[in-house]
């Protein structure tokens, strides 16, 4: 189980390797083409110039990024699991409340029922005759008076 886990792993590092090798190429491309290296292209570009992200994305090495990249995919929170997750709770919060208002609901009824039925066998067991238990078998009991044994 574990080497299956290893291995899955290790060829998840890997394409994030050559994922990750791929834009590292595509990035020194931008930076050695006349976009990022003449400033008037540059300035005339304006909001589309990737020159700054695609320095940015050569600073780490493709290596370094395919290690983030796994960690990233096996944290508990990775590629904005948690995020998914709130929302599908806030999206069911109201059908949440409404399973949890009538499951104490229901609580509270089956509650209030045991209470009634105990206090009506309290009430029952007041007016019932006391039992001798079963080791008597019908037979006459003997009875006491004050320590002293009638016959």
């Amino acid at each position: 189980m574990l080497a299956a886990f290893l291995v899955s792993k290790l060829h998840n590092l890997t394409e994030h390797y050559h994922h990750h090798s791929r834009k590292n190429k595509s990035a020194y491309a931008l930076l050695a083409s006349d976009i990022c290296t003449r400033a008037h292209l540059r300035m005339s570009i304006g909001a589309f110039n990737n020159c700054n992200e695609a320095q940015s994305y050569v600073d780490i090495s493709p290596l370094q990024r395919a290690i983030y990249s796994l960690a990233e995919e096996m944290h508990v929170c990775g590629n904005d699991r948690c995020a998914i997750l709130y929302i599908d709770i806030t999206e069911r919060l109201p059908y949440m409340f409404a399973l949890i208002v009538m499951v104490l609901a229901l609580m509270t009824l089956k509650l209030a029922r045991d209470y009634r039925h105990h206090r009506l066998e309290d009430q029952c067991s007041v007016f019932r005759l006391p039992s001798y238990g079963e080791n008597t078998g019908g037979a006459a009991i003997t009875q006491y008076s004050h320590g002293n044994k009638l016959d």
